[in-house]
């Protein structure tokens, strides 16, 4: 006999955030869950997959109810599955990441993590990073968007990564495309929210892409959204150092320590246009051979399965 398809649902901080023409930041949640239910969809052990507000009334029938979040009202009946995927820096949460996890774990079935490192400083689980949609993030030149260099993203790092990482790119003509309000200097340098369907105009189109992760990610080894979506688009990427990027990516991402370290980067990559192609094409094919949605939903679904 046949197992029955399996009925799911995601539960989020917020939905309808990917509406810039909307107040307010895109929610990266938001982004991954809508990726996750386009490709969940897509199985055949798969019926459905709703996406919730943290308020909103829930389908009475779901199999499996995934929360963003880890304190939002459980289903009565579903098994509750948790992805820790946000970073909790431990100024504000007592204990961390960590500690947000041991005051939450009881709650759940299962616990679903984005990195090893993370499942190994937690507890037992599942491990699904962050990934990219390579049919939405494709190479799309468009010459509104061809900056020497530039950042999309908000100022939620703060002043020493800021000086470290983004600062030194000013002189090269950077360009920052966010909705929160920077400090100087980079204030002058930020043109506002981007448009959602122009993100892959502009990882395309500028010459070079900045990265920077927030400290908990690189406690805990998860690399973030944007590299993925950056590659996705045959984006030349240079990222701060991360301990699981050439495992991941070989060369395909050009890692900088910051500082004088970016700036003789900038001078290098900005004139040598074949090796910027040449590292462009490699990560489209490494995302597309290991790091699409389409690999993540099944590295979920073989998890829900064992648990449900």
């Amino acid at each position: 006999m046949n197992k029955r398809k399996m009925r799911l649902g995601i539960k989020l901080a917020g939905v309808g955030t990917l509406d810039t023409r909307k107040p307010g930041n895109v929610q990266g949640d938001e982004l991954v869950a809508v990726c996750w239910q386009k490709y969940l969809l897509r199985r055949d052990d798969v019926e459905s997959v709703d996406l919730y507000g943290p308020d909103e009334p829930m389908r009475s029938d779901l199999d499996v109810l995934v929360h963003f979040y880890p304190t939002f009202e459980l289903h009565p009946s579903a098994k509750n599955v948790y992805y820790l995927q946000n970073a909790f820096p431990p100024e504000t949460y007592s204990g961390g990441t960590v500690g947000v996890y041991n005051q939450v774990k009881d709650r759940f079935t299962g616990i679903i993590f984005t990195s090893e490192k993370l499942m190994h400083a937690c507890g037992p689980g599942a491990v699904v990073p962050f990934a990219a949609d390579p049919e939405e993030l494709q190479h799309l030149p468009d010459v509104r968007y061809r900056h020497n260099i530039s950042f999309v993203g908000n100022d939620i790092r703060g002043a020493t990564v800021n000086n470290r990482y983004f600062v030194p790119a000013i002189p090269f003509g950077l360009v920052i495309y966010g909705n929160n309000v920077w400090q100087p200097p980079l204030n002058e340098v930020c043109r506002g929210k981007l448009p959602m369907p122009d993100l892959p105009k502009l990882y395309s189109s500028c010459l070079i892409n900045l990265n920077a992760h927030v400290q908990v990610h690189i406690d805990f080894d998860t690399i973030n959204l944007r590299v993925f979506e950056a590659l996705a688009c045959e984006g030349f990427l240079i990222s701060d150092h991360h301990p699981s990027m050439e495992a991941e990516f070989g060369d395909a991402v050009v890692c900088t320590t910051g500082d004088e370290d970016l700036w003789a980067k900038l001078v290098r990559y900005l004139a040598d246009e074949p090796e910027r192609e040449r590292r462009r094409k490699l990560g489209r094919d490494i995302l597309l051979s290991r790091h699409s949605y389409k690999h993540r939903a099944d590295s979920v679904m073989e998890f829900l399965n064992q648990i449900a």
